[in-house]
């Protein structure tokens, strides 16, 4: 557990020093892609861990949350009007994207589930049927067998 909290802000400040580094050199959000995306999936990863009552993750969220403080001025000051902004809606993005994955994740594991459950159906129902109908030529042939001998 304290292994994953270690990963996941060593990701975060690896990103963090990235962005602080090309913070006032770029134009616009996209061209900080790879640091954002570090930042944001350490810090929702981070955010997972806590919520599920972890208190070394939660000081590390703490941490990283004063650290995009500090992004968010070097946005606002040394930046592009407007870049923070995209920051927060490039944030809000990808949280959609990797919820909608999620969502497809789960809708694929639940047709696989239900696919199996019908094929299962379906062999039993055969079985079934097969069975009942081998037994109804068994009662005729034994019928057929009595009277006849």
């Amino acid at each position: 557990m304290i292994f994953e909290a270690i990963a996941a802000v060593k990701l975060a400040n690896e990103a963090i020093g990235a962005i602080k580094e090309f913070a006032g050199h770029v134009e616009s959000v996209g061209q900080l892609g790879k640091p954002l995306t570090q930042l944001a999936d350490a810090k929702e990863e981070l955010e997972k861990k806590a919520a599920e009552g972890s208190m070394e993750h939660f000081f590390e969220l703490e941490k990283i949350k004063q650290r995009e403080a500090e992004i968010k001025q070097m946005f606002i000051y040394s930046g592009r009007p407007g870049l923070w902004d995209d920051y927060c809606k490039f944030l809000a993005n990808r949280k959609q994207l990797r919820e909608n994955q999620r969502k497809r994740e789960a809708a694929k594991q639940a047709r696989r589930k239900r696919l199996i459950k019908e094929w299962c159906i379906g062999i039993t129902v055969t079985i079934a049927v097969l069975s009942a109908v081998g037994m109804v030529i068994g009662l005729l042939y034994w019928i057929v067998q009595a009277k006849g001998g």
